[in-house]
């Protein structure tokens, strides 16, 4: 069906007009109020004309931004766009994005960005801006989303924090910046909530992990672990229990832990089992109960015999016992050892006959 109105668009400035539309992002004030940037075409008849325009443009970024050593608006722009993305990939509020761009914006001022990774550039600006704004990541997380080594990170981070703490943004301390030292640990269950969400689990792996977690941390069982390795151990323990489709490598990689060390604290909870987990779980989820059931009890029992291990002596070695004595005074290990030997003796000659 055709109308007679046009289909056009409307902006707040047109006659009758309350549609406060716009063309294009808004703008950055990080960027400045020259945030534009001139693209010569190189199409000009082969006239040479586009390569001298180019040339001046070139001239002018320089006189600028590059005489100072500052990166020109439009690459700054680009950068800035890429953090955007990395933190919405990552979760992370609006806050913390501009933050992040106010950060890189920093050490760029400071001459701190020449000759560094631009991924690890973004990697130690997103975890300062995490650590200021109280939304906590880890460095394994932040290092798998800009895909770079930790130790890289490490590095660019230190130049990133002195960078920041020698600004005047940061001497004037009217933006709102701390030291970036905020390195409080992140409590486990923020942290199940994250890893829940990461691998799809739902709210019901979620809400039954917070309630195991909680338990296992009042009775002691997993006393001395880290937040990160209690929560995948215990995220792995609740995905048993429910026979959700998440392996230990899975939620141990998310987690930035090692796998053995997931596997072991879901045993460590499973030796509390009963104690850890709602009494109706027992029997709505009887084939995962079952099964943890089994870990645990075979966990007590390696525990078991650990414990029964003989003590050493200052030696090292283990005692043995002394012979025993017989009528004549002599020990009679001795006796038994030459028997022993005798018939190990005689039974390696029959063998040794039987094969001829």
């Amino acid at each position: 069906m055709l109308t007679s109105p046009f289909a056009g668009r409307t902006f707040a400035g047109d006659e009758n007009g309350d549609d406060p539309s716009r063309v294009g992002d808004a703008g950055n004030p990080l960027l400045g109020s020259n945030h534009l940037d001139t693209v010569i075409s190189h199409k000009d008849g082969r006239s040479g004309i586009a390569r001298d325009l180019n040339r001046a443009v070139q001239r002018a970024n320089n006189l600028s931004n590059g005489i100072h050593g500052k990166t020109n608006t439009a690459i700054l722009s680009a950068v800035f766009s890429r953090i955007g993305e990395k933190c919405d990939a990552m979760q992370l509020p609006r806050g913390v994005r501009e933050r992040a761009q106010h950060v890189y914006k920093i050490a760029d001022e400071q001459k701190a960005i020449k000759g560094k990774n631009e991924n690890a550039l973004i990697a130690a600006c997103i975890i300062y801006a995490c650590r200021d704004a109280g939304a906590h990541r880890t460095f394994q997380e932040v290092c798998k989303a800009l895909k770079i080594s930790k130790k890289e990170l490490g590095q660019v981070f230190s130049v990133i924090k002195n960078a920041v703490q020698g600004s005047d943004a940061f001497q004037r301390s009217n933006n709102g910046f701390s030291d970036g030292s905020n390195n409080s640990q992140e409590s486990t269950e923020a942290l199940l909530g994250r890893f829940t969400n990461y691998l799809d689990l739902g709210n019901a792996v979620f809400n039954a992990s917070k309630h195991i977690a909680a338990e296992a941390t009042a009775k002691s069982t997993i006393d001395g672990r880290s937040p990160v390795s209690i929560a995948a151990g215990v995220l792995y323990f609740t995905c048993v229990l429910l026979s959700k489709n998440a392996s230990a490598k899975d939620i141990a990689g998310m987690g930035g832990v090692s796998e053995s060390t997931t596997k072991l604290i879901c045993k460590m909870v499973a030796t509390k089992l009963d104690e850890v987990i709602r009494p109706e779980w027992k029997t709505e989820y009887a084939p995962g109960y079952a099964q943890l059931a089994q870990l645990g009890r075979v966990n007590e029992s390696a525990r078991g015999s650990r414990s029964g291990t003989p003590s050493t002596g200052k030696s090292g070695k283990t005692p043995t016992p002394g012979p025993t004595s017989n009528g004549n005074g002599n020990g009679t290990a001795n006796g038994e050892e030459k028997s022993s030997q005798e018939e190990i003796k005689v039974d390696g000659e029959n063998k040794a006959n039987g094969k001829a």
